[in-house]
């Protein structure tokens, strides 16, 4: 009785000051304003940043009329149009004697990370109004539908939703090698707030929507702590365990680099698994639908493949050990695959990582990075793109002055 007795006094003992440890910790960590996280709620706005909004088809888009400062990566003011375009005000009704491009694309597209004025697609609107095919009979606009993380597969439904509403004459889509077959991929992408396209029993690519019913919980789960997973009242109450999550969020935020980039390097490299090869070829897919759809809309379509920061790096040791770490036997093998899927398919390609390559090679320069950012990596800065828009301007004004001169 006397060792139940004491087992019995041992255990309050322990309890009392657990409990009197997480008071004396709830309090502390109050008093020091320590901060963690909430759980995460049953309702999340899907924006990637606070210029973004939910959208049932596309998973997010820009906001509508929003403006601000951004110095995230680069520094700007981002200003989004009426119609939710970074870009000014454009009538959806083409004025007479008017050139427009149509310009989908993801992040490097939207490019808030410089001044709309730096940005390859205002720059090549100066530019092709210049072209002797143009110059003095029309005028040209270039309007920007690109959208932050957004694969193929939204940039389609972009093109269907937003784009014929201003009648473009060009359209073109800007692909980037780094991470663009792997958002078209729900095996791959992390990220499943998005429309993915799937092939059906009979062969025909058709849009998989299921994520409008996707809780907040089964989103990514690099952005869920299982802290998320206990109950609201208990997380939300306690300081202790909102810190447990910011930790474990923070540690899996720091693995999700490496990650992504052992991931993102099986871009170079040609598919090995099923996961892989179905990515590629539903990517392919959604780049001929979308090519099928601008030709009977009696439109052209040029498809611009924009270079992972390492396949232009100047530094040729580094590209190298790069290479060789991630056992990459062609670092231009994603680009060299949408060339020749562009000769089987009638369209044209225009890769731009070579060509940069060979530029900051004979100069030594970035046409990636920023002073707050990560050095020659990420996003371009004003450098990257001006070579863009020099080398899709001169794709496109040939092709118009071809296009002009008499078939025999």
């Amino acid at each position: 009785m006397s060792k139940l007795k004491n087992l019995g006094v041992n255990l309050g003992l322990t309890l009392g000051g657990l409990l009197m440890g997480v008071v004396i910790g709830e309090i502390g960590l109050r008093v020091a304003r320590v901060e963690g996280y909430p759980k995460i709620g049953d309702v999340v706005d899907s924006a990637p940043t606070r210029f973004h909004t939910s959208d049932r088809d596309l998973g997010w888009k820009l906001k509508p009329g929003v403006s601000g400062e951004w110095n995230g990566e680069g520094v700007s003011f981002v200003q989004v149009n009426s119609d939710g375009l970074r870009d000014r005000e454009h009538t959806k009704t083409k004025p007479p004697n008017t050139l427009r491009v149509a310009v989908l694309g993801d992040s490097f597209t939207e490019a808030i990370q410089v001044p709309v004025e730096q940005t390859f697609w205002s720059k090549l609107e100066r530019k092709l109004g210049n072209c002797g095919a143009v110059k003095g009979r029309k005028k040209v606009e270039v309007i920007n539908f690109g959208v932050q993380g957004y694969g193929t597969a939204q940039e389609l439904m972009m093109l269907r939703k937003k784009v014929w509403d201003y009648s473009p004459d060009i359209v073109v889509l800007a692909f980037f090698i780094g991470n663009d077959v792997i958002n078209n991929s729900p095996q791959l992408e992390y990220d499943h707030y998005r429309p993915f396209f799937v092939y059906d029993a009979s062969g025909k690519l058709v849009p998989d929507m299921s994520f409008r019913n996707l809780p907040p919980i089964a989103r990514n789960e690099r952005a869920v702590s299982f802290v998320d997973r206990m109950p609201s009242f208990l997380v939300n109450n306690s300081r202790i365990l909102q810190v447990i999550k910011k930790v474990d969020l923070d540690r899996k935020k720091r693995q999700l680099s490496g990650d992504f980039t052992a991931l993102s390097s099986q871009n170079f490299n040609p598919p090995q698994d099923a996961v892989w090869k179905d990515a590629w070829r539903v990517t392919e897919g959604l780049i001929v639908t979308m090519r099928n759809e601008v030709v009977q809309k009696k439109a052209d379509f040029l498809v611009v493949t924009i270079g992972d920061p390492m396949q232009v790096l100047g530094d040729v040791k580094v590209r190298k050990d790069l290479m060789t770490k991630h056992n990459i036997q062609d670092l231009y093998y994603p680009d060299r695959r949408l060339e020749k899927l562009g000769e089987r398919e009638g369209f044209r390609v225009l890769n731009l990582a070579e060509q940069f390559k060979g530029y900051t090679e004979k100069y030594q320069v970035c046409a990636h990075g920023f002073e707050n950012s990560v050095p020659c990596g990420g996003h371009w800065n004003e450098l990257g793109h001006r070579l863009a828009s020099i080398l899709i301007n001169r794709n496109l004004c040939e092709n118009l002055q071809q296009s002009q001169v008499p078939k025999k």
